[in-house]
């Protein structure tokens, strides 16, 4: 088949300003803490450690107690609105939280996530860079790398796939034989 001159569209790597803000957030929230809070209310989006236990009519049900259990308040990963009645709470509260099955839970403590600041000191940590700018212009680099070469590997694919097009092929007997006796074996 032909494949000389053959064309495909040539496109232009960007990398935006929020592109690379996004970078530094995933490295951010990567390296974010759990700070120990005692002075307010719990809030949506705080850690915290519960005990619990559940009760359906009355009567305790399997599965339905945990002690230091780790609940993500507004996470949803508890049935229907319980960790919505668990926000405005404080330490050490007893509370009795009614959901489609009532639970009962003593909040032991709160935490909520830290994310680093974006500062010298941040670039520092995650970095061999002494400057955030420094840190940001690398991660710059780094992707229009990136995207460059995964821009590389689509131009090559899309000619591999034109010159197919136009290429008829014939496969002899004996390529056909061993593969037919590879297939069997």
């Amino acid at each position: 088949g032909e494949y000389k001159g053959i064309e495909v569209e040539k496109k232009e790597v960007e990398v935006t300003d929020e592109e690379v803000e996004a970078e530094i957030n995933k490295v951010r929230e990567s390296n974010a803490r759990m700070l120990d809070i005692d002075d307010r209310a719990t809030q949506d989006g705080d850690t915290v450690l519960i005990d619990f236990d559940g009760y359906v009519d009355g009567k305790q049900f399997e599965g339905g107690k945990a002690d230091d259990y780790s609940l993500v308040l507004g996470s949803h990963s508890f049935i229907d609105n319980f960790e919505e009645q668990l926000v405005g709470k404080n330490i050490g509260d007893d509370v009795e939280v009614n959901v489609t099955f009532p639970e009962n839970y003593q909040a032991e403590e709160l935490q909520v996530k830290e994310l680093p600041e974006l500062d010298d000191d941040f670039a520092q940590d995650v970095s061999n860079f002494d400057t955030i700018a420094e840190y940001k212009e690398d991660l710059k680099k780094k992707l229009t790398e990136n995207k460059e070469e995964a821009l590389k590997r689509e131009r090559e694919e899309a000619v591999i796939g034109k010159i197919i097009e136009n290429a008829q092929m014939d496969i002899p007997e004996q390529m056909v034989d061993a593969q037919t006796r590879q297939m069997t074996q």
